[in-house]
């Protein structure tokens, strides 16, 4: 079977080779060959402290998931957890200094991605996509959640 058997269309072929090639800049940037959960779990904490139940509706897991997670990335030194104010048995969970470093350097990393799109769209190019990648952004989210 040819690779473009498995797609319905080249808009279909275009999504899932994208997607390729954004799943293999992010395991070249990738630090301490995190899984892209612990990723996705450090990238909703750059926003600030966060409590296990918001991180699981968030990224659409289940709680028992998320912790064993967690502590992976505990256990690298990556997050820290402490108890709640109102609820001490939920524990706010951050970046620690060590993980803010490593999505720093993640970031620097996914600035050549934009450089590389910068130098073959045109501005308004960019606009477009941005808008566009937003709208489907939102799109999954919804679905992900609704389910």
């Amino acid at each position: 079977m040819k690779l473009s058997d498995t797609t319905s269309s080249s808009f279909g072929e275009s999504l899932m080779l994208l997607q390729c090639e954004f799943v293999a800049e992010r395991n070249r940037v990738n630090p301490q060959n995190i899984n892209w959960l612990q990723y996705d779990i450090m990238f909703a904490l750059r926003d600030g402290a966060c409590l296990p139940s918001m991180l699981s509706e968030r990224l659409g897991i289940a709680r028992s998931k998320l912790s064993k997670n967690l502590g992976a990335l505990k256990t690298l030194g990556y997050v820290e957890q402490v108890p709640g104010v109102g609820d001490r048995r939920e524990l706010r969970t951050t970046l620690s200094d060590a993980g803010m470093t490593c999505m720093r350097d993640v970031d620097r990393q996914h600035q050549e991605l934009a450089d590389v799109a910068r130098s073959v769209w045109s501005d308004g190019e960019q606009t477009q996509f941005e808008e566009l990648s937003q709208r489907l952004i939102d799109a999954l989210r919804r679905n992900r959640i609704a389910q």
